[in-house]
């Protein structure tokens, strides 16, 4: 392997003292693009940071991840760069995330986030790692030609929908409902598991979903899944969605003990339009929506029927991913 060297300024992320400073910076690089989920994640950082005892973190659904690994430019005492490193342990082994790349603004255009990015490359590959991945804002265009210098390819586009529980959502119209009439919803089967096993993995692929609180076993049928709801607090119904008796998709709502809401949709491909909107004109005519329903869903599919729905899209990600070899 190469070694590589590089500026001074770059030293390795400390957990202990450097969450605070972290939370600040990526608050301040990332003011005008924060959601309501990057902002709650900022508060745990710095509760975290807050702690006498550095721990990991994990919220009670969608994790929330305090880093414990990545790197920080440092100039007289101030951090104004920083990136994170979060390993993920999958069935393929460790897969590596890089994130919260972040750069002060004042010190920006001195190659700051391309050093940060090569060392962290060079991290990953230091402990094996096969590649990296990333994921950044599809309008985020100097981020984006940066990692594709850096050998970066697109995978995938996503994009995190979300739904408000308020007098100002919109509820399905009088033409939405009456479209719905030839469908049909009911509780999944068991022998419709096999199915949407295969419907989701087209929607969240395995090379994609190793990062996101998602895992198959969480869907399917029997005392296991029971047991794991009972025991995670989270609970899970399955909707299935059919028209002229052929089954089109399977709907799944999840609620965690904070009452959050997720939607999963797994849906036939040559009936997905349809199968979304059979199924959010009967949630939301027919489910109790707690505060708010967020849904993570491939860019640019479905986004019509979404919207007419009253679901906003809140940011779309490109996720990127670059191979690694031992001998660069």
């Amino acid at each position: 392997m190469v070694k590589h060297t590089y500026p001074p300024l770059i030293r390795r992320l400390n957990p202990s003292r450097d969450l605070l400073a972290i939370a600040d910076l990526i608050e301040l690089c990332f003011a005008e693009t924060l959601d309501q989920s990057g902002r709650d994640y900022i508060r745990q950082l710095r509760q975290i940071g807050k702690e006498t005892t550095f721990f990991w973190f994990e919220g009670s659904s969608h994790q929330i991840y305090a880093p414990r690994e990545g790197f920080v430019w440092e100039e007289q005492g101030k951090i104004i760069g920083n990136l994170s490193i979060f390993p993920f342990q999958t069935p393929r082994g460790i897969e590596y995330l890089i994130a919260n790349v972040a750069v002060h603004p004042d010190f920006r255009r001195r190659g700051i986030a391309r050093w940060l990015t090569e060392r962290a490359l060079d991290y990953i590959r230091e402990r094996g790692g096969r590649q990296a991945w990333l994921n950044v804002r599809e309008d985020n265009q100097a981020a984006i030609a940066l990692y594709r210098e850096l050998g970066f390819t697109e995978k995938l586009r996503r994009t995190h929908w979300q739904y408000l529980a308020s007098s100002n959502a919109k509820q399905p119209s009088r033409e939405q409902k009456a479209q719905s009439v030839s469908f049909q919803i009911h509780r999944r089967m068991a022998k419709e598991w096999e199915t949407q096993k295969q419907w989701l993995l087209w929607t969240y692929p395995i090379d994609y979903h190793w990062h996101l609180d998602f895992h198959l076993n969480w869907f399917a049928p029997g005392f296991l899944s029971w047991l794991r709801e009972l025991l995670n607090n989270n609970r899970f119904q399955h909707f299935s969605i059919v028209i002229a008796q052929q089954l089109v998709g399977v709907a799944t709502l999840q609620t965690n003990a904070r009452a959050e809401q997720f939607l999963w949709m797994a849906c036939n491909p040559q009936m997905e339009n349809e199968a979304f909107q059979a199924f959010l004109n009967y949630l939301l005519n027919n489910q109790t929506i707690k505060r708010k329903i967020t849904l993570d869903y491939p860019a640019q599919r479905a986004t019509s029927i979404l919207q007419e729905f009253g679901f906003t899209p809140m940011q779309t990600l490109i996720w990127m991913h670059r191979s690694l070899t031992h001998t660069e």
